[in-house]
């Protein structure tokens, strides 16, 4: 084959998107595919050939003419074509379009199996998947070079190839996800249309489980890249868009991954301009409002049930990403300070990154090792290159991570336990007295899962979905069991224990006793003539050594009582024993050390310093036990409170802008606890005090490149009054900063309803005090409030 026959290609591929179609499109099709696959072309003309061909493809599944009858047919026709193509061509550009030609056939291919039982065409369906798949999140076919095989300048390489990946995961997670009949339009493919009993696609909860998996991939992305690529950022959330409309099941697992994904957090690479940074993170953050927005209008998002706090949390999001908008549109793109804007990761935090990049690539190698996920073909590992391979270590080198055994152990354990419908040990009385015997509800014994040596996050993982997918009723009657086993073993330790004195109070009666009988066999011994003044004085004796012995023993046992007898502490010592408890949590709160250090430090401690705290299981779980501390673990009117409330007050004021979002949780403790207090409920003598202080020490450091924390702040306290209203004045009133003041109030009018008279009072008594802020003032007055 020659160049010019590659241009007849070209042309014929034009005649017949302008002459019939839906007939000549096919043809043209067969014979680029026929050509690609004869031997002996040329490795320039097959690289061509395979662009044409995985483009073509695509043009003729989605083009609106061809059939949609014949599309199944014409997708398992080229199938092996195309899985050569992806596997075989080192090109971006084929590998892009077989990627999205292969996701627009996913779903016809899969409906023609289920309904044929095709075994070989849907063993190639799951070998491409994998391979695919595997390639998330990495720069194949691309092959970059050692000074390429940073992941900090690698992330934006082959972005193209990367949102093809991306779209054609979502379509393998909506075509795996049951489908609810009421809200998909008709024809559309799912698994569940396959019956449970299907000779070829037999492993149907594999394949839902699978959908999960490539669900959290597209979400992990979001919130583990560590850089600024906007383009995939922007791909990933309107293929959530789409996931979300078709399987509305997957809204809540897509919201709770969709919170944690800061934009803010996302660092500028080195070769990035500031300005360009800066569109990026615009364009990303406008992406995020436009899914929040289409997910409450097409009701998606619902204000109702388990989903009203991540409703309220994103609307929230929403308006702010909504108000930035719109003063950066007024502003102008162009008119900002680079050196706010320049977000460069720092060199400490680039080794942690690469750290826990090294770590997820082992366990990764090692589940691979010991369950691939579907065993690829023969040709397909052969042909994958490793991206930066050079710089990785081998995998014999790797350390051994038994976590996944254990994974596997724990999931055949539970799939033998799935045929039991209530708990099989549902005993209120536990065997013996280990945690095994306490907590065992499927078991006699002991299950041999010994779950307290997988990490902490894997953790965590199982037990936020055991909760999630287990039913009330059933954990409620699961603790109560447990519960009945701890009451029914400490009443046994407390029989045993009264037990026990009862035998220490009877053998002191005994020796007692037996002391008194030898006193008197002594006495009836002793000769009948001995003088009356000698036997009155011996046993004149004997009685005042009983008295000094019987006094003894009492003072003894007064003694032995007064040192168990718990002394009560002075409110001093109660003060000195809090101040070390605060402080002892703010100097954990405060290490930032890598869990690497802090292992180590853990391996030389001595057993009753291994327990010590080293790592917070969230970054807030000490601001959580301070502020329930002062608000109910003490009395939250008293000095010790309000010690820990000045610390927490201190800890914010030296880094305000970073904390602002932790003093908002104190604040909004404070006001809840004071609202469902037995106290009236206008009366909030805490809340008003510390809000209205941190008020106070802020507005004095506050300057107009704080507006996005001062806006944060003012709209979401818990509770405004007209004293919090009152503390924007000295803003307004001062020149330097009367824009941040006005733009705060008119934020909170317009998102805030309850405060307009309140904000009506201080513009109307800052107009009288001060002119030149009366056009400002009138500004706001007329336009929001005639």
């Amino acid at each position: 084959m020659s160049l010019s026959e590659m241009d007849q290609l070209y042309q014929a591929q034009k005649l017949a998107m302008e002459n019939s179609p839906e007939q000549m499109l096919p043809k043209v099709l067969e014979t680029a595919a026929s050509l690609y696959i004869s031997e002996g072309t040329a490795p320039p003309l097959k690289r061509e050939l395979a662009r044409f061909t995985a483009r073509l493809l695509l043009d003729v599944i989605t083009h609106d003419s061809v059939a949609s009858a014949q599309k199944p047919f014409i997708a398992s026709q080229h199938l092996d074509c195309l899985w050569s193509i992806s596997r075989n061509v080192k090109d971006l550009i084929a590998y892009k379009y077989s990627v999205l030609a292969f996701s627009a056939c996913y779903p016809l291919l899969f409906d023609l199996v289920a309904k044929t039982s095709n075994q070989e065409m849907w063993n190639v369906m799951q070998e491409m998947r994998g391979f695919i798949a595997s390639n998330w999140n990495t720069t194949y076919p691309l092959e970059l070079s050692t000074s390429d095989s940073d992941p900090f300048l690698s992330a934006r390489k082959n972005i193209g190839c990367r949102l093809a990946t991306a779209k054609f995961l979502s379509q393998i997670i909506i075509v795996h996800t049951s489908r609810n009949g009421n809200n998909l339009k008709a024809g559309s493919v799912s698994i569940s249309s396959v019956p449970d009993s299907h000779p070829v696609i037999s492993n149907k909860p594999q394949l839902e489980s699978e959908a999960k998996k490539f669900l959290d991939l597209l979400l992990n992305y979001l919130i583990e890249e560590p850089m600024m690529v906007s383009s995939v950022f922007n791909g990933v959330l309107n293929c959530l868009a789409f996931i979300m409309k078709q399987r509305p099941q997957a809204t809540m697992r897509i919201l709770s991954g969709l919170l944690k994904f800061n934009v803010d957090a996302k660092y500028q690479a080195d070769d990035v301009s500031v300005l360009n940074y800066r569109l990026s993170k615009r364009f990303v953050e406008r992406c995020y409002k436009n899914f929040v927005q289409f997910g409450l209008k097409s009701q998606l998002i619902k204000s109702s049930g388990q989903m009203a706090s991540q409703q309220m949390k994103l609307s929230k999001i929403s308006q702010t990403l909504h108000i930035i908008g719109e003063e950066t549109k007024s502003k102008g793109i162009l008119n900002f300070d680079a050196e706010q804007v320049e977000n460069k990761i720092t060199n400490k935090e680039k080794q942690k990154y690469l750290v826990l990049k090294r770590k997820q690539t082992t366990a990764k190698v090692n589940r691979s090792t010991a369950t691939p996920m579907m065993s690829p073909p023969a040709g397909a590992a052969s042909s994958t290159p490793q991206p930066g391979n050079s710089a990785s270590p081998p995998v014999e080198e790797l350390p051994v991570d038994t976590t996944g055994s254990m994974l596997l152990d724990l999931q055949k354990y539970t799939m033998s336990k799935n045929n039991i419908a209530g708990f099989f040990n549902n005993s209120p009385i536990a065997i013996d007295t280990s945690y095994c015997a306490i907590y065992s509800l499927m078991n006699s014994k002991n299950s041999e899962q010994d779950v307290s040596k997988l990490p902490q996050d894997v953790m965590i993982k199982l037990c936020s979905e055991a909760f999630y997918s287990t039913d009330t009723t059933k954990m409620i009657s699961g603790l109560s069991i447990v519960a009945s086993r701890y009451t029914d073993l400490m009443n046994k330790v407390s029989q045993l224990q009264q037990q026990q004195q009862q035998q220490q109070e009877t053998g002191i009666s005994k020796r007692k006793v037996e002391e008194e009988d030898e006193a008197s066999d002594s006495k009836r011994i002793k000769k009948e003539d001995e003088v009356a003044l000698s036997s009155n004085v011996a046993d004149n004796e004997g009685k005042l050594e009983d008295e000094y012995d019987y006094d003894a023993a009492k003072d003894q046992k007064h003694t032995e009582v007064d040192l168990i007898k718990p002394q009560a502490m002075t409110e001093e010592e109660k003060m000195k024993h809090l101040e070390r408890i605060v402080q002892h949590i703010m100097d954990v709160s405060n290490n930032d050390e890598s869990s690497e250090v802090n292992t180590a430090l853990v391996k030389d401690q001595g057993p009753l310093e291994k327990i010590k705290l080293l790592q917070w299981s969230n970054k807030e779980s000490w601001l959580h036990i301070l502020t329930r501390l002062c608000t109910r673990g003490v009395s939250h009117r008293d000095n010790m409170s309000n010690f820990i409330r000045q610390t927490l007050y201190d800890y914010f004021m030296n880094d305000f802008n970073g904390r602002i979002g932790m003093a908002l949780e104190w604040l909004g403790e404070e006001w809840y606890y004071e609202s469902i207090s037995n106290e009236p409920s206008n009366n909030y003598p805490n809340y008003d005090h510390w809000s209205s202080k941190f008020l106070d020490g802020l507005i004095p450091f506050l300057e107009n490149q704080h507006r996005r924390i001062f806006i944060r702040l003012m709209s979401e306290l818990p509770r405004i009054e007209q004293l919090h209203i009152d503390k924007v004045r000295p803003i307004c009133l001062d020149p330097a900063r009367s824009s941040l003041g006005f733009q705060t109030l008119k934020f909170l009018v317009m998102f805030r309803p309850p405060v307009k008279p309140m904000v009506k009072t201080l513009l109307e008594q800052i107009m009288q005090e001060d002119l030149t802020v009366k056009e400002q003032c009138n500004a706001i007055l007329v336009k929001f409030y005639q």
